[in-house]
């Protein structure tokens, strides 16, 4: 079944993509450039993140290794003092190791002490010498596997502890781990490490046992007899008479390694040469191996090697969950979330603004269709004024040329009652003619096209004071005009405005006693010029003072005042076409002040700009 859609809703659809067209590609061109920042943003921190793992493995293997070489120039200095002595008693020994404070500069440091190197023949000669003493027996003693091929019992060694008591006259060149490198380093005459062993230690506070063995390692250098030849591994071999030891424990060397200085979300592993496994894990930070775990996928991860006493150590790094936190994890998310959350904010006030312009457009349309019905509006007024001003007038010069006759002819014949309403006929006609007039003139200030120019109101009140003086000589009236600014408007109508104001002044002064008083001026209002009339002449009651400007509005009697009730009207449209306010202030008895503002005067614009 075939659907078409209907006129409306066609029309309705076009209208929906004219007015989305933009709207719709600002959306677009507003996504597209959110991708690209979200991606931007997310490259930006997985590069910053790389930068900090990398500048974090540096750091660590930095420190190991300044720890490591700390370390091992301990026992270069225990050599120097071998050196330095002819013969190294016991109490001398324990009080260089006192003086060096091991424990409290070099945490994980358990022993430094000296193995005596013996040929098979020099053994029985050092254990009488040891019994003598009262150090301990041989350990391990010859048996169960009889003479060995060298022995290397220690004969020295503090910090003074249970643990490093314990180790006095062990060989450990029976072990074979010690012994290969007690070899490496005799045979090299440098310092060499021993791979992974246990090292002795005194055991933790509330521990079942008194002793405990920790992971760690050894640390040989040879001792040579003083002015031997040293040029050749036989040589040295002739010369060695035993071993200077540092012994420690990976627990202290390597604890707290990030706290030095930052303590970033890295797992760190060393292990000791060959495999990445749980038997060669020499340190681990968080007891959890995954060097070796094929299913951890770390967002970064880095081996290194790091040589110690001539023993190759494997450094494992690996980003843990939360390495990258804070802010910068969540930049990325948050620049997409707030990207799109502008593109909908500028697709909506597009689409607005769209919907607006189609608006103002079809208002303008409205618009110019209502200014044509208004031309032709004023056309029809300006037919009905025509009408007004010859139709209308012809009527009344009949009636008051016809009045004239009869009193100029049969004046006679009309007794002094009948003249008096013919007079009343003449005035009411006059009257009616002067109401056509200002009847026009309301409705040519209110259509006439305005000409701005900048006018000075002073001078036009000057002007119509002394039209009022000219015809109306015998008047005493004191009349001020006061320097005001200058105004901005059409001087044609500004002049109506200012000719009515003065003789409604005029007007209302006239049946003052012992003359009057009338003044033009301008004071200030929220910072513009406010120019006034002021009187002293009859006032008003301010209950009035709102119908004043109305159409026909008349406060006073015919008999009072004469006029026809529109002149205030019209100042009241001349202001406001030229986007000012009227109002009045007066009193009964002792006068009125007719004030009015000016939209566009010159002070006004001053005044803006300040």
């Amino acid at each position: 079944m075939k659907r078409f859609f209907a006129p409306d809703s066609a029309e309705r659809l076009g209208r929906h993509f004219r007015l989305g067209a933009v709207a719709y590609a600002v959306l677009v061109i507003s996504l597209i450039l959110t991708l690209l920042v979200y991606f931007y943003a997310r490259q930006s921190v997985e590069t910053q993140t790389g930068v900090r793992f990398q500048e974090a493995v540096l750091i660590t293997e930095r420190s190991i290794d300044r720890r490591t070489d700390a370390y091992v120039d301990t026992v270069f200095g225990a050599r120097a003092y071998f050196y330095g002595s002819e013969v190294v008693e016991r109490g001398e020994w324990d009080d260089y190791i006192s003086g060096l404070g091991l424990r409290e500069r070099y945490e994980g440091f358990q022993a430094l002490g000296y193995a005596n190197y013996l040929e098979p023949d020099e053994v029985e000669g050092y254990l009488e010498e040891a019994e003598d003493e009262g150090l301990p027996e041989l350990s391990p003693d010859l048996a169960p596997g009889g003479e060995r091929e060298a022995y290397a019992p220690v004969e020295f060694i503090g910090p003074a502890d249970l643990a490093n008591g314990d180790l006095l006259n062990y060989d450990p060149y029976s072990e074979e781990a010690h012994r290969a490198a007690m070899d490496r380093a005799r045979d090299s005459g440098t310092p060499r490490a021993t791979e992974r062993v246990y090292v002795l230690t005194e055991a933790d506070s509330g521990a079942n046992a008194s002793l405990a063995l920790r992971p760690g390692f050894f640390v040989y250098l040879p001792v040579y007899e003083s002015g031997s030849p040293l040029a050749s591994v036989e040589e040295r071999r002739e010369a060695l008479k035993g071993f200077i030891f540092g012994s420690y424990r990976m627990d202290g060397l390597l604890g707290g390694i990030f706290e030095e200085s930052f303590n970033p979300r890295i797992d760190f592993e060393v292990y000791d040469s060959g495999d990445l496994t749980e038997g060669n894990i020499l340190y681990d930070e968080d007891g959890v191996l995954r060097a070796d775990d094929a299913s951890y996928d770390p967002q970064y991860s880095e081996y290194s090697s790091l040589e110690v006493g001539g023993q190759d150590w494997i450094l494992y790094f690996s980003t843990l969950p939360g390495f990258a936190t804070g802010f910068d994890e969540t930049l990325p998310d948050l620049a997409l979330v707030v990207g799109i959350a502008v593109s909908l904010f500028l697709f909506i006030a597009t689409w607005l603004l769209a919907a607006s312009r189609e608006r103002a457009e079809r208002a303008s349309l409205e618009l110019e269709e209502a200014n044509r019905g208004l031309e032709a509006a004023n056309r029809e007024l300006e037919a009905f004024s025509y009408s007004v001003s010859h139709d209308l007038r012809a009527p009344l010069r009949s009636i008051e040329g016809f009045s004239q006759i009869l009193v100029e002819d049969y004046g006679e014949a009309l007794d002094k009652e009948g003249v008096g309403y013919l007079d009343r006929v003449k005035g009411a006609s006059r009257r009616m003619s002067e109401l056509i007039d200002d009847l026009l003139q309301l409705s040519r200030v209110t259509r006439a096209p305005m000409d701005s120019s900048d006018v000075n109101l002073s001078s036009l009140a000057r002007v119509a004071m002394s039209e009022l003086k000219r015809e109306q000589p015998d008047r005493e009236v004191e009349t001020v005009v006061r320097q005001s600014p200058e105004a901005r408007g059409d001087e044609r109508l500004l002049r109506i405005v200012i000719e009515n104001l003065l003789g409604n002044a005029w007007k209302f002064t006239s049946k003052n006693e012992g003359g009057a008083r009338i003044e033009f001026g301008s004071t200030s209002k929220n910072g513009a010029p406010a120019y006034y009339v002021r009187d002293d002449g009859a006032g008003f009651e301010m209950d009035y003072a709102k119908k004043l400007f109305g159409a026909f509005q008349r406060l006073h009697t015919e008999d009072e005042f004469e006029g026809t009730g529109i002149g205030l009207a019209t100042v009241a449209r001349i202001v406001r076409r030229h986007g000012g306010e009227v109002w009045a202030e007066g009193e009964p008895g002792k006068g009125a002040s007719f004030y009015f503002t000016l939209g566009d005067s010159p002070s006004v614009r001053r005044a803006a700009s300040d």
